[in-house]
């Protein structure tokens, strides 16, 4: 069974030849694999394009673009796609030889719509383990808040997902966070669901370029404005959506940042202001309801 493995391209001079490689040579062999050059202005598709030489039996397709992001960029894969499955793989990442092959087969063995899997934490001289819990379809309403409370990992990248799960999905603006953007639909979107712990894939920590490491306020407020934007979609919907059971999540997320880095937010979102002030204490953690108790307290003055 074909699975279409998309890899956004921006500013990966040094990083794009490593994580080629390991996508071409996977031992999964019905793969097709989708570049899409967001607009860099580096090397990076001349050391691309070298790298492709060498695979001359791989299906392969290049896609052009200006610059839109990291988000339109997957969009722009997603809608090329042919295959059953789809994996989102970062261009300074690399996956494990027979990454596809677990993953595919474990897909095909309990027909799940959604296979996540561990990793690797890649830091330069060090590595760390992280092994993604065993969540399944029936831990959706405790999976999906953990995602926003920084309790899961909320990337899109573990995930190999059904090409159906993309269809109809709100598509993030911004680049933070647009995988938890991206995983609340698709997870929530899911029939059923595999956990494989088992580490696929290497996710780099030393790439000075990343947007993680973007000033602390555009990075909230850019969160935020994800959030929001996911909310506004399925607002007309809201019960039964993937919203449901992340809304007070995505209200205190956006509220705090406008709170702390963009007061003019309230304004652009008039609804906003009037939900957090009745947004109901989340337990169980501290640094939100330090946050909560602090918006109240703002708000009513």
């Amino acid at each position: 069974m074909l699975v279409s493995v998309i890899v956004p391209i921006y500013g990966v001079e040094a990083y794009i030849a490593r994580c080629a490689r390991s996508l071409l040579s996977q031992t999964w062999q019905e793969a097709e694999f989708i570049f899409v050059n967001d607009g860099t202005r580096d090397r990076s598709m001349e050391v691309l394009a070298e790298v492709l030489a060498e695979y001359p039996q791989r299906r392969i397709e290049i896609i052009h673009q200006a610059n839109a992001g990291l988000p339109q960029a997957r969009r722009s894969g997603i809608a090329r796609a042919q295959g059953e499955y789809i994996l989102n793989v970062d261009s300074d990442d690399w996956l494990e030889p027979d990454a596809l092959e677990q993953a595919m087969k474990t897909a095909l063995a309990t027909d799940a719509d959604l296979v996540h899997f561990s990793f690797w934490k890649e830091y330069g001289h060090r590595r760390k383990l992280d092994r993604e819990r065993p969540y399944t379809e029936a831990d959706k309403p405790v999976w999906l808040p953990r995602l926003y409370r920084d309790r899961a990992y909320g990337y899109i990248w573990n995930k190999l997902a059904r090409r159906s799960l993309y269809d109809g999905i709100f598509f993030p603006r911004y680049n933070m966070h647009e995988d938890i953007v991206f995983c609340t639909q698709v997870i929530w979107k899911a029939r059923r669901i595999a956990a494989l712990d088992k580490a696929l894939l290497h996710y780099r920590r030393d790439n000075p370029q990343a947007s993680s490491r973007d000033s602390n306020a555009r990075r909230r407020l850019q969160s935020a404005r994800n959030m929001l934007d996911l909310y506004e979609f399925y607002r007309d919907s809201l019960p039964g959506s993937p919203v449901e059971p992340v809304l007070n999540d995505i209200i205190l997320r956006g509220a705090w940042a406008a709170y702390r880095y963009d007061k003019g937010l309230f304004e652009q979102r008039p609804y906003l202001r009037e939900a957090a002030a009745r947004l109901p204490l989340i337990p169980g953690h501290r640094v939100l309801l330090a946050q909560q108790i602090l918006l109240k307290c703002w708000l009513h003055l």
